[in-house]
């Protein structure tokens, strides 16, 4: 029986074949993390923001300083004091809510060119 001998250099271009076959796929890979924690840390911002603004609504009532209480809650995060939304006024014991909506361009913009986030907080009214 004989066999095929391999000669030499030729196993480099198979080596070169294969990488340029999965290389696409670990971009991608690479890709999708990045996006994935940049739109989760943005989500966790705007959560923090959100939160932090029903707060001081629900101590103070007043949705200007509320609003200016959820931009300094998310430093990292240029969040403009417009885009806080409340419930309403806050009387004892209910509870308001601030919601915070937010875009952000994506890092890559691989996948989409812009990312949208929305937050929420609920605090109940102090008396």
């Amino acid at each position: 029986m004989k066999r095929n001998k391999v000669l030499p250099g030729r196993e480099r271009g198979a080596v070169a074949v294969e990488f340029a076959l999965i290389a696409p796929v670990l971009l991608m890979i690479v890709v999708s993390i990045l996006e994935f924690s940049h739109f989760y840390n943005l989500q966790i911002s705007v959560t923090q923001a959100a939160r932090e603004a029903a707060r001081e609504m629900a101590v103070t009532n007043d949705a200007g300083l509320a609003a200016a209480a959820g931009v300094a809650g998310a430093p990292g995060v240029a969040i403009a004091p417009g885009n806080f939304v409340f419930s309403g006024a806050c009387a004892p014991g209910d509870t308001v809510t601030a919601t915070v909506t937010f875009s952000r361009p994506a890092l890559t913009g691989f996948f989409t060119p812009t990312i949208t986030v929305t937050g929420q907080g609920a605090m109940r009214c102090e008396p």
